[in-house]
């Protein structure tokens, strides 16, 4: 066999397991008060025991290209599904942009708050939505607390907004 095709082969391989290693929206540490709800390759959703607050990880993508997505049911009516619509206002999303690179959000249609981010892993930009319903006792400076602890655990920050 040609050495040429034997070192290609080397690096063919090398770049498989190394995009087989590459972080995906499962692989974050979620304080341990929210329970995973939903798993994707795009995007996973962790909540609180009553469901009224909670951690959202999206690949920063356009969500089209996941066709199979069964996630419409999770938490309808009360989360976005496409993770750049918490990075992105609109006429029923409320965004104030941090100095720190986050952003507090108001969803009129969801009735929801909280607080976002886009970070950044091997190579790949994740938004990390911390929310919470209107209803609960949950303000936006225990939601910052929260994102800031997630950022801590998974040493991460924020790249942009």
């Amino acid at each position: 066999m040609d050495i040429k095709k034997i070192l290609f082969a080397l690096l063919f391989s090398a770049l498989l397991i190394g995009s087989a290693c590459a972080a995906s929206v499962n692989d974050f540490n979620v304080d341990s008060a929210y329970k995973n709800i939903y798993s994707s390759d795009y995007y996973s959703a962790y909540a609180n025991g009553n469901q009224d607050s909670g951690i959202l990880i999206f690949k920063n993508v356009d969500d089209d290209a996941y066709d199979d997505k069964v996630n419409d049911d999770i938490l309808d009516n009360t989360i976005h599904h496409d993770g750049r619509e918490y990075i992105t206002p609109d006429d029923d999303m409320k965004i104030g942009k941090n100095s720190d690179n986050t952003a507090n959000f108001t969803d009129y249609d969801h009735a929801t708050h909280g607080v976002s981010e886009v970070i950044k892993v091997d190579g790949q930009e994740y938004v990390v939505v911390c929310w919470a319903k209107d209803s609960s006792n949950t303000d936006t400076a225990k939601l910052i607390s929260t994102l800031n602890e997630f950022n801590k655990n998974n040493k991460v920050e924020s790249i942009k907004f």
